[in-house]
């Protein structure tokens, strides 16, 4: 199979959480057992582009959503961490799929994805990273290699100033400067080429994929809360803690020349989650499912016959 290299996959629709519309994708025969894909930080839906395809022909009903702040979702001021998108997936599974699902994710996507299967497990039977990207756990991999602990979470001010944190964090900052910097083709390119250990597959697709949200009006103020949000997660929300609570089998994908998730990581994956199945895959940076699809789907579609019943 040749991987296709358009982003725009699938059937496309909206679906309201909370008042906001949240993209959703959709392909493959609604009989087959439901595959989610969830994007990674800066991406969208659009990133499964070489993936979709193929889980569809192997029998699954494949699934895509634009998190809220990404892509074509909307782009409100909401201060979010992977909790609230977590609220998201929950309630595509429950309004639109219908059944347990399968999870993929990639890096932030992993953590979302984590996050479902942590604290809703009745939602999820099996989970995917590739990777699991959170900052806690190189943290937690750090300390044990120094024996010095991690500062403790400095949560947000009492109730009644939260709202004057917010809105100074919202306003001093100035997010829609950061956005049209790292949207800029030079720098997005640069980037890119952090990101991905095989350039061949960097392209306009990947590059508008990235740029065309980053430019739309709400983007800097989406980026502002999701950032406050994500800072300011208590120690519950991250994800050493979400693994020592995982019931459903777990999959970790690792690019071995990921620039932007270390390897170390692994170490504490491992620690908090023994069963997790843990696999490096050799000259791949951190977007291995878009590196090398036909790689990517055959490892992950091999593990979820072994460890669940096949599609059909």
């Amino acid at each position: 199979m040749t991987a296709d290299r358009d982003s725009n996959w699938g059937s496309t629709s909206f679906t309201r959480w909370r008042g906001h519309r949240l993209l959703v994708r959709q392909l493959g025969s609604t009989n087959g057992p439901p595959l989610l894909l969830l994007h990674g930080f800066a991406a969208a839906s659009g990133h499964w582009r070489g993936n979709a395809g193929g889980f569809a022909a192997a029998g699954w009903c494949v699934y895509g959503l634009d998190l809220l702040g990404f892509g074509a979702s909307d782009q409100p001021f909401l201060v979010q961490d992977n909790r609230t998108w977590c609220l998201q997936v929950s309630h595509l599974i429950e309004q639109h799929v219908g059944r347990p699902t399968v999870i993929v994710g990639h890096s932030l996507g992993g953590l979302v994805g984590l996050t479902t299967a942590a604290l809703r497990p009745e939602l999820v039977r099996a989970l995917v990273a590739a990777p699991l990207q959170d900052p806690a756990l190189l943290q937690r991999f750090r300390t044990s290699r120094t024996g010095v602990g991690p500062l403790p979470a400095q949560p947000l001010s009492r109730q009644s100033c939260q709202w004057l944190v917010a809105q100074l964090w919202r306003w001093l900052i100035p997010w829609w400067l950061i956005v049209r910097v790292f949207s800029s083709r030079p720098v997005l390119r640069w980037g890119l080429t952090l990101a991905y250990a095989n350039r061949a597959r960097l392209d306009r697709h990947v590059e508008q994929l990235i740029a065309r949200p980053a430019r739309r009006a709400g983007a800097g103020a989406a980026l502002a809360g999701m950032s406050l949000g994500m800072g300011f997660r208590p120690p519950g929300a991250t994800a050493p803690v979400l693994l020592n609570r995982l019931s459903c089998p777990l999959l970790v994908l690792w690019g071995e020349r990921d620039r932007l998730a270390p390897i170390a990581a692994t170490t504490t994956i491992g620690g908090c989650c023994p069963a997790a199945e843990i696999q490096v895959v050799a000259g791949l940076g951190h977007c291995p499912h878009d590196e090398a699809p036909d790689v990517f789907n055959a490892t992950v579609l091999g593990w979820l016959q072994s460890r669940l019943v096949p599609p059909g």
